[in-house]
């Protein structure tokens, strides 16, 4: 009997003495473990098989969930890799993302077109290529003409992390967040991003009764997104995810989309909810501020 006792209160004390210790660790200390749940990533097998695919000039480096093949010299591939893909990784978990990739992700870094379009052919067969990059999310590959600049990397980026930490998410949503970061500012692990070359195009769209509504957009397929008038629909999911940005409402969208798809997976639901007005009127104000934005490009 005695032993029982004895039993039950040394359970109760190491019981109380663990919840004490969950209890004692601030709140932003325990998110901060759960947004680094660190995964053993083999790394070397990757590059090993990367050597035997490429030649000589490239420099193979790891980080985070990544494995870079790089054709510049050391000291640009190390400067992209602390002042773009590092930053952006810090913004993206601190701003919008909770899960992270389970599996390596490859970014090749190709100095000049030319190479770029040598190796996108030769190693996947590629030939008809934007000017800038392109993710191939069934290999879990980016790969990038850099010197275009670090814009379309981190739109790329954006791409690969989304799709473990939103798969479902639809494509104009994708690409509208993924495309709002092709010129954009990354600072204290906020990202922002700013008005690009994509606005002309909307502008004008407006300007000749070209422009199709926010309803219209949401409820795109992805065959209609990616279909005729693409371009144009980038630029307005660009710029509809900058206007709400710049109501301090994206982030906020980017959450209750992701949580509650099942329930709207237009995400109309949740632009009326967060914005506190219907679509319509929503567009109405949009294409007011568009109409007001200058190009800095």
């Amino acid at each position: 009997m005695y032993k029982i006792i004895l039993l039950s209160i040394v359970f109760l004390f190491i019981s109380c003495k663990t919840k004490s210790s969950q209890v004692d660790k601030p709140v932003d200390v325990i998110k901060a473990e759960r947004a680094t749940d660190t995964v053993n990533f083999d790394y070397d097998s990757r590059i090993n098989e990367l050597k035997k695919l490429l030649s000589d000039e490239f420099i193979f480096k790891s980080l985070s969930c990544f494995v870079i093949a790089s054709n510049m010299g050391e000291t640009e591939t190390q400067k992209i890799m602390d002042n773009t893909i590092t930053s952006a990784e810090e913004c993206f978990y601190n701003n919008y993302f909770e899960k992270k990739p389970d599996e390596l992700i490859t970014i090749f870094l190709f100095k000049d077109d030319k190479s770029y379009r040598f190796w996108a052919k030769k190693l996947y067969g590629d030939t008809d290529l934007s000017r800038f990059g392109y993710y191939k999310p069934s290999k879990k590959t980016m790969l990038m003409n850099i010197s275009t600049g670090g814009g379309t990397l981190v739109h790329e980026m954006t791409h690969a992390f989304v799709r473990y930490d939103f798969p479902d998410i639809p494509s104009w949503f994708n690409e509208g967040l993924g495309s709002l970061y092709e010129r954009c500012s990354m600072n204290n692990k906020e990202i922002l991003g700013h008005t690009n070359w994509r606005l002309p195009e909307l502008k004008e769209a407006i300007k000749n009764n070209l422009y199709n509504s926010l309803d219209w957009l949401v409820n795109t397929t992805d065959e209609e997104f990616y279909g005729y008038e693409s371009s144009l629909n980038y630029s307005q999911a660009r710029y509809l995810c900058q206007y709400l940005q710049q109501k301090n409402l994206l982030k906020k969208f980017y959450k209750a989309f992701r949580d509650n798809y099942d329930k709207d997976k237009t995400g109309k639901t949740f632009l009326e909810e967060i914005t506190k007005m219907k679509l319509a009127d929503l567009d109405y104000l949009y294409v007011e501020w568009v109409k007001t934005l200058q190009s800095n490009d």
